[in-house]
């Protein structure tokens, strides 16, 4: 995990890649084009998040047909879940710093 001053998972703290784990999170599984659909992206970019997003181990990517269509279906890992649960405990520890 990629970390800086503060702790901040760097992975996830990009806007896009923090969507879709927000996503992801909240699902058992999502489709590519869900994904796509929902952040309001295009395949080439989603495809870049995702890619950046296996490469830590924070997602599992499952390529299969439904007929002679392509599906690809995104899940998130349990060591993404708990990278997830760890940068939002963060933000609730900087908030509850700053709150007296």
């Amino acid at each position: 995990m990629k970390t800086s001053v503060l702790n901040i998972d760097e992975v996830i703290h990009q806007k896009i890649r923090l969507g879709i784990m927000t996503l992801l999170a909240s699902s058992r599984k999502v489709e590519f084009a869900e994904l796509k659909q929902k952040l309001n992206l295009t395949d080439g970019n989603l495809s870049s998040h995702i890619t950046m997003l296996e490469k830590n181990d924070y997602v599992t990517i499952e390529k299969t047909f439904v007929g002679r269509k392509p599906l690809t279906t995104i899940r998130i890992s349990p060591k993404g879940r708990q990278a997830f649960k760890n940068y939002i405990e963060l933000l609730r520890k900087v908030l509850d710093d700053e709150n007296p």
